[in-house]
């Protein structure tokens, strides 16, 4: 065989072979030198994004400018590893290149650089759910250790290390839904690395450690409670009146979350309705969402008058929950604080009306039950804004047992069926709506 003399060739190369739900995909370093291997450079972005930083001439906009520099400066080491190699393999440009393979085996550095990707995207709530499995993680691990440690690596994580984590973790008093939420993030790291061909899939722990998944009961409250709780006196006190006002906004807003109630501006606003998309799932879905339609009701018009921006401008925020300018952590932070606000005085105001309140959450699954027994599923899944039925199937799954048999016992009640039939498009509307 001729002896290869040549100089490596270098360039970057997004891998896109394997499709992605986040549309997100690894940036490696492409080197040919008779035969051509790849080496992950720790960056994933979206094509669109790769198309018009690193192949671009001229990037418009800082945050690509910005990438392309950084994609560029990784092109740049490459080839001067390359040239300090006298005698090339590849696995001396790995060793040059990244230091040390510590690095590429480290879980806690591929959390790190997918949370600094769920950051770029704004995806604070993500992000903050992963740093919390990871601390968590550590945690355990230090938990018996005098000295802690900074690498964790691929291999440590096996089944029998989950099963040991998983009762440390609800010895702690945290819920199997919290070990949950926090496995399946390591998962996501796993599959990426293995993916990336970064480790073996042989070490793949979650083959034989099954994710526990906690009991997920949906509560939801009655129309005669409702009711109670929509006539309930404030007595004066602003928070409780405020708190009432957003968690019935939600209710009748097709059980609109609070986020997305503070990100609702005034150009959603169309006249006898206004239109949303779901913060949760807008970076997720890979077709195009559909925007929510909700009318607006005269208690719509009524809570936006009382509690909402005045003479705001189309791209103003319709409450004044968040301020322009914050960045996505801010206004996670403050999102959060103002759903803490609605839940300590709706907890308030419903002890003081002989109800329990979780939080506004019920708000959204009293919704459901509501227009799940009036109209259906397939029209509550257009009101919830899911993008396939199976997931609003999955939804109501969680709702309580006798909210189902209630909803079944209906099916033999003929009479009420019939007067539903017969009445008109208008009455039929205002009977989902009215409390």
């Amino acid at each position: 065989m001729e002896k290869i003399t040549r100089k490596p060739k270098i360039s970057l190369y997004q891998d896109t072979r394997k499709p992605t739900q986040d549309g997100i995909y690894p940036v490696r370093i492409l080197v040919y030198y008779g035969t051509q291997r790849y080496f992950f450079t720790g960056i994933r972005v979206s094509e669109e994004d790769f198309e018009n930083s690193y192949k671009a001439s001229k990037p418009k906009g800082d945050r690509l400018k910005e990438l392309k520099i950084e994609l560029t400066a990784i092109e740049s080491r490459a080839n001067e590893v390359v040239d300090e190699i006298k005698v090339f393999t590849f696995e001396k440009f790995e060793k040059e290149m990244f230091t040390t393979r510590r690095s590429l085996t480290n879980v806690i550095d591929h959390y790190k650089s997918y949370i600094a990707e769920l950051d770029k995207n704004e995806q604070t709530g993500t992000s903050s759910s992963y740093s919390c499995s990871i601390n968590s993680i550590k945690e355990y691990i230090n938990s018996s250790r005098r000295n802690p440690i900074e690498v964790i690596t691929f291999d440590m994580i096996t089944p029998d290390f989950l099963n040991r984590y998983e009762n440390w973790m609800i010895a702690q008093d945290n819920s199997r839904t919290t070990v949950g939420i926090y496995l399946r993030a390591t998962r996501k790291i796993f599959n990426q690395a293995i993916e990336e061909g970064i480790i073996d899939k042989e070490l793949y722990p979650f083959k034989k450690y099954k994710i526990p998944t906690g009991k997920n009961t949906k509560k939801a409250i009655e129309a005669p409670d409702l009711k109670k709780l929509f006539n309930a006196d404030t007595k004066g006190n602003a928070f409780q009146e405020k708190a009432k006002a957003f968690w019935f906004f939600s209710y009748q807003c097709n059980g609109m979350n609070i986020r997305d109630i503070s990100e609702l501006k005034f150009k959603d606003i169309h006249g006898t309705y206004f239109s949303f998309l779901r913060h949760k799932t807008i970076r997720t879905t890979k077709e195009d969402p559909k925007p929510i339609i909700v009318p607006m009701t005269d208690y719509v018009k009524l809570v936006i008058e009382k509690y909402g921006n005045k003479n705001g401008k189309p791209s103003d925020y319709v409450f004044p929950i968040f301020s322009p300018g914050m960045d996505a952590k801010e206004r996670h932070r403050v999102n959060q604080n103002f759903v803490r606000f609605i839940n300590q005085h709706m907890k308030k105001l419903a002890n003081a009306n002989g109800m329990d309140i979780k939080g506004t959450m019920e708000a959204r699954h009293s919704f459901t039950t509501q227009v799940t027994r009036k109209q259906g599923l397939e029209f509550a899944q257009e009101a919830l804004g899911h993008t396939t039925f199976g997931t609003t199937q999955n939804y109501w799954a969680g709702f309580q047992s006798e909210t189902k048999k209630e909803m079944a016992d209906m099916l033999m009640n003929f009479d009420e069926q019939k007067s539903k039939r017969t009445a008109s498009p208008a009455k039929r509307v205002a009977r989902r709506v009215r409390l």
